[in-house]
C-alpha cells in the first residue's frame, strides 16, 4: 500500500472559508506517489496514542491540497468534482475508457482498480495522477487540455475522500475497499476497534477533538441525520473559538471552483439529544457525532 510524500513548491493561501488569519499560509505541495509504508520520511505514530494523526507528517489538510495539485509532468491538476454513485456509461466513463483502451494498446501499465474506483467516485490522489498521466501517455488528450479531461471525467465523493486519507496514512487498505465504505461502516468500525485506553470513540467535549477525527452526520443510535450522508475530516483545532475546521469533498462550491475536495469550517453549538439520541449541533441545523477512528479499520 503505497504512502505518498510531498515535495514543497511555491506557497498559497488556503480556502477555508474563514477569510482570516486563521487561514495560514501554507505550501503548494504536488502529489508524488512513491515511498511505502515504511518510509522512513514519514513519521511513525504511536497506535497507543489516541490523538496521534497530529503526529503524522501529512494530516487532513494535505489531502485537500494533494487532489488540488495532482502532478503531471511539468503541469498541475486540481480534482474540482464531487462525483457520487456508480459512472460507468456517461461521457467522463467513456473518456476513462477510451484512454485505458489506448494505453493498454501502447503496452503502457494500467492500474485497472484506479480505473474502477474512478467509475465510483472513490479515487484517490494517487489514482488520479496515474489515470491523467495514461490520458497524456496514450496520445488522446494534450496536456493544455488536461484540466478540462479532469472536471469531466475525475470525481471524489465524501467517503472516497476520507477513505483516501486514511489509507494513505495506513488505517485502511483502500484496495479492499475500492467500492466504496459506507458512513456507518467507518463508524462502526472505529467503535469496535477503538484505541486502547480510550473510553469511547465518540467524542463528547470540543477540547477533546483532534486533528484526524471523522466528523459524521449521524446520532448516537448510528442513524443517519441527513441523506445522502456524509463525513468530513477535522483538520485543524484550537485555531478559533467554537470552530471547527474539516477537510471534506461535497457538492457545495467554496466559491473558488472546488466543487469536490476542499477545506470548510463548522460552528460548534453544543451537544443536544432528541428522542433519546445524543448528537453534537453544528451551523444551527446540522447534527453530527466526532469519532475517534482506530488505529487500523480492518
Amino acid at each position: 500500500m503505497a504512502v505518498g510524500r510531498f515535495a514543497t513548491a511555491k506557497t498559497v493561501r488556503l480556502d477555508c472559508d474563514a477569510r482570516s488569519a486563521a487561514c495560514a499560509t501554507r505550501p503548494r505541495r504536488p502529489f508524488v506517489r512513491i515511498g511505502s509504508r515504511g518510509d522512513a520520511s514519514m513519521t511513525v505514530p504511536d497506535i497507543n496514542n489516541a490523538s496521534d494523526i497530529g503526529n503524522y507528517h501529512f494530516q487532513p489538510g494535505d489531502m485537500v491540497e494533494a487532489y488540488w495539485n495532482i502532478q503531471v509532468d511539468d503541469d498541475y491538476i486540481s480534482i474540482n468534482k464531487y462525483m457520487i454513485g456508480i459512472h460507468n456509461s456517461d461521457a467522463g466513463a467513456q473518456k476513462r475508457k477510451a484512454v485505458q483502451q489506448a494505453a493498454a494498446k501502447l503496452n503502457h501499465r494500467i492500474d485497472q482498480k484506479a480505473f474502477t474506483r474512478a467509475s465510483m467516485g472513490k479515487v484517490t490522489p494517487g489514482d488520479c495522477q496515474h489515470i491523467l498521466t495514461m490520458a497524456v501517455r496514450s496520445g488522446l488528450v494534450r496536456p493544455g487540455d488536461l484540466q478540462a479531461w479532469a472536471d469531466q471525467c475525475l470525481g471524489v465523493d465524501c467517503t472516497g475522500f476520507v477513505v483516501a486519507y486514511y489509507n494513505e496514512i495506513g488505517r485502511i487498505n483502500v484496495d479492499k475497499y475500492s467500492g466504496g465504505a459506507s458512513c456507518p461502516f467507518l463508524v462502526g468500525r472505529a467503535v469496535k476497534n477503538k484505541a486502547p485506553g480510550l473510553e469511547s470513540a465518540l467524542i463528547w467535549e470540543q477540547d477533546q477533538v483532534r486533528v484526524g477525527d471523522m466528523m459524521v452526520w449521524m446520532n448516537s443510535r448510528m442513524v443517519e441525520t441527513r441523506a445522502p450522508g456524509h463525513i468530513a475530516l477535522i483538520s485543524y483545532v484550537d485555531v478559533a473559538p467554537d470552530t471547527l475546521f474539516i477537510a471534506e469533498s461535497s457538492g457545495a462550491s467554496d466559491g473558488s471552483g472546488h466543487y469536490g475536495p476542499k477545506h470548510n469550517r463548522k460552528s460548534w453549538e453544543g451537544v443536544k439529544s432528541s428522542g433519546g439520541a445524543k448528537y453534537i449541533q453544528i451551523d444551527k441545523t446540522g447534527k453530527v457525532l466526532i469519532v475517534r477512528p482506530p488505529a487500523w479499520f480492518g
